[in-house]
């Protein structure tokens, strides 16, 4: 079964944002109660994660038909800091794709506050083989 994708979920027609809520909690954040930066590629990894789940297939299928995903590309401006018990917002969504490569928007902000930004990126991902070989991305990523 190796090179072919799985079905996608009936899920996939539905709006193209996805949101991921997660709390920051004290193993998150630095001695003045901040989130350290590097945690924010692990809320926004874990929200692509659940947009992939929820649009189109479990990760692990796709691991199970032979693709990998991996970062190409990383561009993130921190506009604010999250801090100790904020409860956290991200939105995700594809922006464009083409045959090897799926570019992601994602925005962090704290929930209930929609328009002051904490942290922004855009993230390109590659298709890969068990062997590290590039492959095409599945066609299904493309109707997103």
């Amino acid at each position: 079964m190796s090179g072919t994708s799985p079905r996608p979920k009936e899920s996939a027609r539905q709006p193209e944002e996805r949101i991921f809520e997660c709390k920051v909690y004290y193993e998150d954040t630095d001695c003045m109660g901040v989130v350290y930066h590097a945690n924010y590629l692990k809320y926004l990894e874990r929200a692509r994660s659940e947009y992939v789940e929820d649009r189109l297939s479990s990760v692990a299928g796709y691991h199970d038909s032979g693709y990998f995903f991996m970062v190409h590309k990383l561009e993130i401006v921190f506009h604010a800091p999250g801090r100790l018990g904020d409860s956290l917002v991200v939105r995700t969504w594809i922006e464009n794709s083409t045959r090897y490569r799926v570019v992601v928007r994602q925005i962090i902000l704290k929930k209930g506050e929609p328009r002051d930004y904490l942290v922004t990126a855009t993230v390109t991902l590659v298709a890969v083989s068990p062997e590290g070989q590039l492959m095409e991305i599945p066609r299904e990523f493309h109707e997103l």
